[in-house]
């Protein structure tokens, strides 16, 4: 068993902390000089009404000059560009791509190939029949790959 000591007397709990919110005034650091209407608050309803207040027409105004100091420089900058010769194009002739021919010769080498490998191996039903699909898979692969994925070279 145990002995118990006895313990003395409790320990009187410590005060509460008191919890408030801070005052609800902010302090201004920059006050201005003046406390003219401009630096007054602003009241929002009179901007509402202000935004709603139906306006005055505007005076007609008079048309402006359809030629000002840009278009002048523009113009300028044309003449100048026109003069080296600058605006003119020059057809190119257009260069003749390899895309075509290749591919013609990539099929035709392609499923020759097959066919001499069907041939050496040995011609049977299962010999013909995986070079004839291996023909089909060869042409479209091909196909794709040089009409729908590769660009002109």
């Amino acid at each position: 068993m145990r002995s118990e000591e006895p313990h003395g007397p409790p320990e009187p709990e410590p005060p509460r902390r008191e919890f408030r919110f801070k005052p609800t005034e902010f302090e201004v650091t920059n006050r201005p000089a003046d406390a003219t209407a401009a630096n007054a608050p602003i009241d929002v309803s009179q901007l509402y009404r202000q935004a709603n207040a139906p306006r005055p027409k505007a005076p007609a105004t008079t048309p402006r000059s359809a030629d000002n100091e840009v278009h002048s420089l523009l113009r300028a900058n044309l003449a100048h560009a026109q003069a080296k010769g600058e605006n003119e194009v020059i057809p190119r002739r257009r260069r003749l791509s390899r895309r075509q021919r290749d591919y013609w010769l990539l099929l035709f080498g392609g499923n020759l190939l097959v066919v001499g490998i069907v041939f050496a191996a040995g011609i049977n039903t299962m010999t013909l029949a995986f070079g004839f699909a291996a023909m089909a898979v060869l042409s479209l692969v091909l196909t794709w790959i040089m009409w729908f994925v590769l660009d002109d070279y």
